[in-house]
């Protein structure tokens, strides 16, 4: 299914040279911390702190900047992704953001160059969060989800999620 406003073949895929892509991630890379060893958090545990994220920034930034993303496969068209997270940002009445889409694939987080961007537009705070149709659209893997959470909060932003954790 292609929706006629937005397909694999009419989006406009930005392409960065790898030096570019490169910097950013080593601009990123040292920034980030690997967790202490601990207990494994469950996905009732990730989404309340993805929510208390989402609320600690919100509760300061009624009307935050965003960025919404979506990750599919090479040749996946992104529309249903991007229409749900699309849908969120509407009903929290938020202002409309650029979609970023990476055709990757479940690929390691740090090789999407549009997540790295989206990140690196957190960081300079450029924009307060992230919106995603699912967890899924960073990473199933819990440990790097959680990771992806405290990097996201520890520079005071956010993730919004248009489905719970527990509907992966």
């Amino acid at each position: 299914m292609t929706s006629p406003g937005y397909t694999p073949a009419t989006a406009t895929h930005t392409r960065y040279e790898p030096t570019q892509t490169e910097t950013v991630l080593a601009r990123l890379s040292p920034r980030s911390t690997r967790l202490p060893a601990r207990r494994h958090m469950t996905n009732p545990d990730l989404q309340a702190l993805r929510e208390a994220g989402l609320a600690s920034v919100i509760s300061s930034q009624p009307r935050p900047r965003i960025g919404i993303y979506a990750m599919v496969r090479d040749g996946q068209d992104p529309a249903v992704r991007l229409a749900v997270a699309r849908g969120l940002v509407l009903r929290h009445d938020w202002p409309e953001a650029q979609a970023s889409v990476d055709f990757t694939g479940m690929t390691d987080p740090a090789t999407r160059p549009q997540l790295a961007r989206l990140l690196d537009a957190v960081d300079r705070r450029a924009i307060d969060g992230i919106v995603a149709m699912s967890r899924t659209d960073l990473t199933h893997l819990n440990d790097y989800y959680e990771e992806t959470l405290r990097w996201i909060h520890a520079r005071g932003g956010f993730l919004a999620l248009a489905t719970a954790e527990t509907d992966i």
